[in-house]
């Protein structure tokens, strides 16, 4: 029996991201390429130096960039190491990798992997317009 594919799709919304203007970029620069850009429904958080995203089809349309991701198992190691998830220990994880359908701008859904918050929201900022960069840009 065949197993199935390795999900290679990234959903960036934060630190990660171009568009955020972050070093962390970087991590992806040669190891993926952009696809497009979309959005998650769900909430933006502000913690201190980064923001985080819980999932809710309630929520808003939060704003990110699709990458494919080259060699997934390699290049996940190194992404998980600097989103603080271990595929060890996930649920004492400060984020955990899961997969999520991603609306890209041209109107297609796609399932991608995000890095998502699992821990308490005290104190945490929310960003009510669910896109980090121009939280940046406004702050």
């Amino acid at each position: 029996m065949k197993s199935p594919p390795v999900n290679d799709l990234l959903f960036t919304y934060g630190t990660l991201r171009r568009a955020a203007g972050n070093a962390a970029h970087r991590l992806l620069a040669d190891s993926a390429e952009l696809v497009g850009h979309g959005a998650v429904q769900g909430q933006l958080y502000q913690a201190t130096g980064f923001p985080v995203l819980v999932p809710n089809s309630q929520g808003v349309a939060v704003t990110g960039e699709v990458y494919r991701v080259f060699a997934p198992q390699a290049a996940f190691v190194r992404l998980d190491q600097y989103e603080g998830f271990d595929t060890a220990s996930p649920d004492t994880s400060e984020f955990r990798r899961e997969l999520v359908p991603v609306t890209m701008n041209d109107g297609r859904t796609v399932t991608a992997w995000a890095y998502v918050y699992q821990r308490p929201l005290f104190d945490l900022l929310p960003i009510p317009h669910g896109d980090y960069a121009r939280f940046l840009r406004e702050s």
